[in-house]
């Protein structure tokens, strides 16, 4: 599926409140030699998390990183198993894949599995989902060491509920 197709049934699971200050974009550098990009995520306009290739290629893993190029396929899982991945998505590095492939994942992937994820990506878009009442999301706990879009997303749907 191509991105702007993805970005579009991304966008229709959004809460209506919220849709319109919440958005996905991606970005591919056609004069590098390998093509690769950035996806970020905007609120209001501003940029409130992203990764690219690039980023995570220069960025400091922790030094326990046993990664092949950036792979190990437990980014791309609704449960992350291993406590080194969980650790490095909680720093927020991310590369492009990483985010792409979790959201078209996360379109496939039944609600109530999405809300007992441990992987911030369908964390995050989990409680910004139309799907989601307020009964449920009062039963949410966050950690103290969540990850920043899960607490920004979590923030405003609390507003939106409290409003």
């Amino acid at each position: 599926m191509d991105w702007s197709k993805q970005r579009v049934l991304i966008r229709s699971f959004i809460t209506p409140e919220l849709k319109r200050r919440i958005d996905i974009h991606e970005t591919r550098y056609h004069k590098a030699h390998d093509g690769f990009g950035e996806v970020w995520i905007t609120l209001d306009g501003k940029k409130i998390f992203g990764g690219g290739y690039y980023h995570w290629h220069v960025s400091s893993l922790p030094e326990d990183a046993a990664l092949q190029n950036g792979y190990h396929e437990d980014f791309y899982k609704i449960n992350i198993e291993t406590e080194q991945i969980e650790r490095i998505m909680k720093l927020g590095l991310h590369e492009t894949s990483h985010i792409t492939k979790n959201l078209r994942n996360y379109l496939n992937s039944p609600f109530n599995e999405i809300m007992k994820s441990n992987n911030p990506i369908y964390k995050a878009f989990g409680i910004i989902d139309r799907r989601l009442g307020r009964k449920s999301f009062q039963r949410i706990i966050l950690s103290e060491n969540e990850h920043p879009l899960v607490k920004i997303f979590y923030e405003l749907r609390k507003e939106q509920f409290e409003s």
